[in-house]
């Protein structure tokens, strides 16, 4: 249908309503506590399925550059909340969920703090523009039925995510249902578009087969419709939606369909990432410092740029014991077995970066000079209820905490037993014991630094509740538990003492250990 949508300013002296059943909207709100970015319901004919209208909601601090949830430092900007509350309540990781707004606002301050800190040339409104453009194309797209595709991201290769032209062809990812990242280049000389600007191919199909004309005759429907679904094998229209995504740890086993990420190496995406936030860290002090201005977009920079570490890190973490799903029809062109399990090197891989950029003894090291002035700027009452000074400590081991939940996970661990009948050689032992060496052999002959001692001291704790377990996890499970305790408790048996507070750290570890193997739990 050729201009079947027409847009057009509701003029200042309208004789309608936009609450109006007859008109459908796109309107902008401005909240002082806004509980969206933008939100796309409709509302359908039960008996028909017909869309009888439909409105968009865009909330003005989308384009502000200030975090929405920022009441508790130590995990805002981190989307834990959002996971946390999808996985008390599955119901809300549906289409009817969209929290794309909130995604891509934080997209678009670690955008802002990226090119600022880093001093590279980029037009902040065209950043806001494309992004809007993402927004509203989401948001109609729900309007018109379409599910979120969180494997659209996969389309374009990490080759290729910076050539604007073909972007601007066929679109960045293969459509505009999906959660990706910012595509920020730290090559001041190579940046691609920022957001897909156009819906992609998955869109348009998917549109087709929705609401092409259909034919009088039955059968020569039947066959039409057939022919258009028999190209969902093409990479392009590739599809997974939020029953699918591994977004909260155990949910999903296919780390393509999830959100945050971006190319068709998103192993490799989230390793440049990681170093150019890395980089960016130690200039943020000096670049986004103003002077007769508090230390705020200080602050929210921080913030934003280690909520990246924790977005990129969680990508990466979902290969490890990962399988890939194919949903192809047997005998349709360009199927493949619907289970492959993630090969062993992309595995090894993904825990190498876990190993480098999330447990590593500098993985999260901050320039001194900087955490002193990472100040929440005071509103009225809003320090009653924490702690004002930057809990650097507890905001590192959410990050660590929430990769542990997922590599620890019962259904993962079961995953990598059963993955092993059909293909999988990467083994739950050698996965656990990998993971034991990332996150003890680094410091083994030298003091443990803090951050380090609380995790260490998490993942003994999770190792011994795992061996104690009464259910959830099967007798292999227990096993592998056990044996990395037992490696443990010999690594700091002979681990060097050279100062009082690592003593005491390798001296609770042998305890907890030693009270756990005698099941003794006092």
């Amino acid at each position: 249908f050729k201009n079947a949508v027409v847009v057009k300013m509701q003029p200042d002296d309208a004789d309608w309503d936009a609450g109006d059943i007859r008109y459908n909207v796109l309107r902008w709100t401005s909240s002082p506590q806004p509980p969206f970015g933008g939100y796309g319901p409709s509302f359908v004919n039960p008996r028909t399925g017909q869309i009888l209208g439909a409105d968009v909601m865009l909330e003005y601090v989308f384009v502000t550059n200030r975090v929405m949830t920022g009441k508790v430092f130590s995990t805002a900007a981190l989307g834990l909340e959002e996971e946390s509350a999808i996985a008390e309540n599955p119901f809300m990781s549906n289409e009817h969920f969209c929290s794309l707004n909130e995604k891509l606002h934080y997209n678009n301050m670690l955008g802002m703090a990226l090119t600022k800190a880093n001093a590279i040339m980029v037009d902040e409104d065209d950043l806001i523009k494309q992004s809007l453009y993402y927004l509203a194309l989401h948001e109609v797209g729900h309007t018109l039925g379409l599910n979120h595709n969180m494997k659209a991201s996969q389309m374009t290769s990490l080759e290729d995510i910076q050539n604007e032209e073909l972007a601007r062809q066929r679109g960045l990812t293969g459509s505009v249902m999906d959660y990706p990242s910012v595509n920020i280049s730290a090559d001041k000389e190579n940046q691609g578009l920022f957001y897909t600007m156009q819906p992609g191919p998955y869109d348009m199909w998917a549109i087709e087969f929705a609401y092409s004309p259909a034919l009088a005759d039955a059968d020569q429907e039947k066959a039409r419709l057939d022919k258009i679904l028999a190209r969902s094998t093409e990479p392009e229209l590739t599809f997974g939606n939020d029953a699918d995504d591994m977004r909260s740890p155990g949910k999903g086993i296919d780390p393509r369909v999830m959100i945050g990420d971006m190319s068709g190496d998103a192993i490799g995406y989230a390793a440049e990432r990681l170093d150019f936030v890395n980089e960016t860290m130690g200039g943020i002090k000096d670049r986004l410092s103003t002077d007769n201005a508090s230390y705020q977009e200080l602050h929210y920079a921080y913030m934003v740029l280690t909520g990246e570490q924790r977005n990129q890190l969680s990508v990466a973490s979902r290969y490890v014991g990962g399988v890939y799903v194919d949903r192809a029809f047997k005998g349709q062109q360009g199927e493949s077995q619907p289970f492959t399990p993630v090969s062993e090197k992309d595995q090894k891989r993904a825990m190498a970066l876990l190993k480098e950029y999330a447990f590593a003894p500098d993985a999260f090291d901050v320039p001194a000079d900087l955490i002193p002035y990472l100040q929440n700027q005071r509103r009225g009452f809003n320090h009653f209820s924490q702690n004002e000074d930057p809990q650097i400590h507890s905001r590192v081991l959410a990050i660590q905490k929430n990769l542990l939940d997922h590599l620890m996970h019962a259904n993962l661990w079961e995953r990598m037993e059963d993955t092993q009948l059909y293909g999988n050689t990467y083994s739950l032992q050698e996965m656990s014991s990998d993971l034991t060496n990332a996150i003890f052999t680094a410091d083994a002959k030298s003091s443990v630094n803090s951050m380090r001692q609380n995790l260490q001291q998490e993942y003994t704790d999770r190792l011994i509740k795992i061996m104690e377990s009464k259910g959830g996890y099967d007798h292999v499970a227990k096993a592998t538990a056990f044996s990395q305790l037992k490696r443990i408790q010999q690594l700091t048996a002979s681990a060097a003492k050279p100062d009082a507070a690592t003593r005491a750290h390798r001296e609770l570890l042998q305890h907890k250990i030693k009270m756990a193997m005698e099941g003794n739990k006092s």
